[in-house]
């Protein structure tokens, strides 16, 4: 229900809890974790010769994560580059290639680092009070240009007296329509996200101001002469009302001017990338004149002498960017957008469809293709350099990602792929990764929807997955997890999983399935349950299941249902609507749609595209699309899992579902991890992560005689 660009993290209601019994210790268990290493944020250096990317471990010490960057020089083994922080992020070669920079907080706040390649200590170039959130180099390395938020020193000014005497701290007082994020802890602050420029050549260089005003603006993307920076932003009044309708800006890179759009359209224009000629912006977005809970995300380009705008791919209907499901993408800097083709002919791009990510090209002319075949797996972070060769984040279901390097001519042969690094090998040799195995079934029959009268799709067959125990033998019985993605808009695949992973290797079989509201299938698949989530979902899921326990080493006894966010969701209404499960889990969900749209952090953007008017003038169809309204029917024991931190659906959310559930005499369990946000099952605190995975195995495992 929640996905990137930040007006898009629509609840990422996406997959959360899992379970588990069996008599013998797991091969695999929770803390497992621990001993994973993630790569991301691949850059190739303009000579092709080097390669920099990111390696994060968990930092057990301080129950965190630590990384660094890591550079590959020609056919030698990766090697640190940096070192003793472990906090750095955003690793960038200068055009040049002769300097990386970096941000890192070994200062205290998030500043931009300069390393020499040929020798010596990094140092810090930024001096920014609130710290930098990211940043982009000049075509001729002399400066580097970056987003920060500028301070509001009234509201300094009030803090400090309070800090120091140890009084209490002031009111938060607003007028604002968005108060919270969910990642961000406490308010959000007056002070806006705003660009500005500083020269390269010394340490703690006075910064040049570029925009201001009481607007948010996005990462910068240098004009190939140097002179302009676009963005994209909502620089428009009562901003937040319009959080979705971005555009493209330009403003000169020296100042002196307002930023100028480049784009109009109703809908969102974002991540502008400037081609290696100069001549055109390759952006995404799509046309929004009516709000829907789903649209794909198509790939444009302007002309930045004509302002010519032509869409690319006009016949892919599926979404620029997209991914697969997954906790095991990087927990910082996962990389990825789009990549001009040296000849500024061609964008690259990934696309998720049908189960996997793959590597895609869109031509100028409208033509598009996908260079990779991938029928397990995903590409998510990548870079192509001059010669054509790609370095990309991959990994499958079965094997966690690495770095890996093939030429875009050889893209769809995987035998030519050279894996660049293995960093979790001993991991996968010891621990023995189960593979998936790919199950279509018919989902339901059209429902005529309780909500609106629509009968929104004929009968469609639907992709799943079973993942099975690594000594998985047909003749036995084995207890079966329905484990339920969130977002609703978003899409299981074959990408490395870490839960199912342990819960395979802990005796169930999981089923894992796109029903009717996933993306990968183009978008009427993706918005047929506009208006009416959830409904026609459950029923394909239910469909599934009884699919799947048709099978003979299926325990039809132990049926089990988990899932967080959007699955947190489908999981309480599932409980509510059937017995036929022995036990729930239900994480980080949105329970009573009447209550969450006044205190989620995207609140208008839910209103308004998932719903057909405000909740005061329309209860009835906010209370009928609620797990709470059919709390009496329960009979399942439920595990409520929530984060006492999320934003976007708040604790009250479970707290609701849990009291009902208690003050009605049902099994029910209530577990909240402090200072912990929505996405804490997937870039959370460590120590957190297992202790959740715990408490789902131990939930589930009591459930399980």
């Amino acid at each position: 229900m929640f996905r990137a660009p930040l007006w898009r993290f629509i609840l990422v209601l996406a997959g959360a809890a899992i379970a588990l019994p069996l008599g013998a210790a797991p091969a695999l268990e929770a803390a497992s974790l621990r001993d994973f290493t993630w790569v991301s944020e691949p850059q190739i250096s303009a000579d092709g010769r080097r390669v920099v990317f990111l390696k994060t471990v968990v930092d057990a010490l301080h129950d965190d994560y630590a990384s660094e960057a890591w550079l590959i020089d020609g056919e030698r083994a990766p090697r640190a580059l940096t070192n003793g922080a472990g906090d750095v992020t955003s690793p960038r070669f200068s055009p040049d290639g002769t300097r990386l920079a970096f941000v890192s907080k070994r200062s205290g706040k998030r500043q931009v680092h300069v390393l020499e390649l040929a020798g010596g200590e990094a140092w810090q170039l930024t001096d920014d009070a609130e710290g930098v959130q990211g940043f982009a180099w000049s075509p001729d390395g002399g400066r580097i240009a970056f987003a920060s938020r500028a301070p509001d020193l009234s509201e300094e000014a009030a803090k400090a007296p309070d800090a120091a005497a140890g009084l209490s701290k002031p009111a938060f007082v607003t007028d604002r329509l968005a108060t919270r994020s969910d990642g961000r802890p406490g308010w959000l602050p007056a002070r806006r996200a705003h660009l500005w420029v500083v020269a390269t050549a010394s340490p703690k260089a006075a910064a040049r101001r570029i925009t201001s005003g009481d607007y948010d603006d996005g990462l910068p993307e240098w004009a190939s002469d140097g002179k302009t920076l676009y963005f994209s932003a909502v620089r428009k009044p009562d901003a937040d009302r319009q959080a979705s309708d971005t555009e493209i800006y330009a403003v000169p890179a020296d100042g002196g001017a307002e930023p100028k759009a480049l784009t109009s359209r109703k809908g969102p224009d974002d991540a502008p990338r400037v081609s290696p000629d100069g001549r055109w912006i390759a952006y995404t977005g799509f046309d929004e004149t009516t709000p829907q809970s789903y649209s794909v995300t198509h790939l444009y380009v302007m002309s930045t002498t004509t302002g010519e705008r032509r869409a690319l791919a006009r016949g892919l209907d599926r979404a620029i960017g997209d991914a697969v499901i997954a906790d095991m993408g990087a927990p910082r800097g996962e990389g990825g957008g789009l990549i001009w083709r040296a000849d500024s002919q061609a964008v690259y791009f990934a696309s998720a469809d049908r189960g996997v990510a793959q590597l895609m090209e869109a031509t100028l002319d409208g033509r598009y293709r996908a260079l990779t075949q991938l029928t397990d797996g995903d590409i998510r972070a990548f870079d192509v350099d001059r010669s054509g060769r790609v370095v990309a984040v991959h990994s499958s279901a079965s094997h966690p990602a690495e770095l890996v390097a093939f030429a875009v001519k050889d893209a769809a042969r995987e035998g030519s792929w050279r894996q660049l690094s293995s960093f979790n090998a001993a991991l996968a040799a010891k621990s023995g990764f189960v593979p998936y195995e790919e199950f279509w079934f018919k989902g339901a029959a059209p429902l005529v929807s309780l909500f609106d009268g629509h009968a929104p799709a004929s009968q469609q067959w639907i992709q799943s997955w079973i993942v099975k125990p690594p000594d998985f033998d047909a003749s036995r019985h084995y207890p079966l997890v329905l484990y339920i993605h969130g977002g609703p808009h978003a899409m299981y695949g074959t990408a490395f999983f870490h839960e199912m992973q342990v819960l395979a290797h802990a005796g169930y079989v999981v089923l894992i399935a796109n029903p009717r509201g996933s993306t990968g299938y183009g978008e009427k698949f993706g918005d047929v349950i506009h208006n009416h989530y959830p409904g026609d979902d459950y029923l394909d899921l239910m469909a599934g299941v009884d699919a799947l326990i048709a099978r003979p080493y299926i325990d039809r006894e132990r049926l089990y249902v988990a899932g967080g966010s959007g699955g947190g969701l489908l999981s309480a209404w599932t409980v509510g609507h059937t017995g036929r499960f022995r036990a729930a889990v239900v994480e980080r969900s949105v329970t009573n749609w009447y209550d969450f749209v006044g205190v989620s952090d995207l609140n208008y953007y839910f209103v308004t595209r998932w719903f057909r008017d405000l909740p005061w003038r329309d209860s009835a169809d906010y209370l009928a699309r609620s797990p709470l309204s059919y709390v009496d029917k329960v009979t399942t024991p439920v595990l409520v899992i929530h984060n006492e931190n999320d934003f976007r659906a708040p604790l009250d959310q479970g707290l609701q579902y849990y009291t009902a559930l208690k003050m009605l005499g049902k099994p029910a369990r209530l577990a909240v991890f402090p200072d912990s946000s929505h996405g804490m099952s997937r870039d959370g605190r460590p120590n957190q992560r297992i202790e959740r995975l715990n408490l789902i195995l131990d939930w589930l495992g009591t459930h399980g005689r």
